[in-house]
């Protein structure tokens, strides 16, 4: 009964502490850097007690080891999910198009997009949209109705001034 309360302290403190990591980092990359540190400080904690525990337990065993490795895989997934859901910020797409400007860019705008312009060489355009990462889905699927064949390019964005941003 010992090595099952272990195996559960371990599994659910390793996800804990991993999922910590994860948006930890992804806040040091966006320049948040106390609260960074902060949560480096909470994931250090947990993870020195669940490794004191580990590591000094009498019952030391695979069972033990798979909870420790599984809380470790689970704690990068719904770190993932955190930051899919949770973790605020703006993304800009390149968005690479043979159709006539006039005609996308309006489309873009019914959408509620901001849209800047380039024009290259071989009579292509390039769109530059900047908005909120929760409407991702939204623009993939604007673009691929207005050209199906459209080049696609999202990258986060780390600092964004002026303009327009849905």
């Amino acid at each position: 009964m010992e090595t099952i309360i272990i195996c559960i302290e371990v599994f659910f403190a390793r996800m804990i502490d991993v999922s910590i990591g994860s948006v930890r980092t992804i806040l040091l990359v966006k320049g948040k850097n106390i609260i960074s540190m902060i949560l480096a400080f909470i994931e250090i904690l947990i993870w020195f007690m669940v490794a004191k525990q580990t590591l000094t337990s009498d019952e030391t065993n695979l069972a033990i080891i798979l909870s420790y490795a599984g809380g470790y895989a689970v704690g990068t997934y719904v770190g993932g999910l955190i930051n899919k859901y949770f973790v605020r910020g703006n993304l800009m797409a390149f968005i690479v198009t043979k159709l006539d400007k006039q005609f996308i860019i309006e489309k873009l705008k019914e959408a509620d997009y901001g849209v800047s312009t380039l024009s290259i060489e071989d009579g292509k355009l390039i769109l530059l949209v900047e908005f909120k990462k929760k409407y991702l889905k939204k623009l993939k699927n604007t673009v691929r109705e207005l050209d199906e064949d459209a080049f696609l390019i999202v990258n986060e964005s780390l600092h964004v001034e002026n303009g327009y941003i849905v």
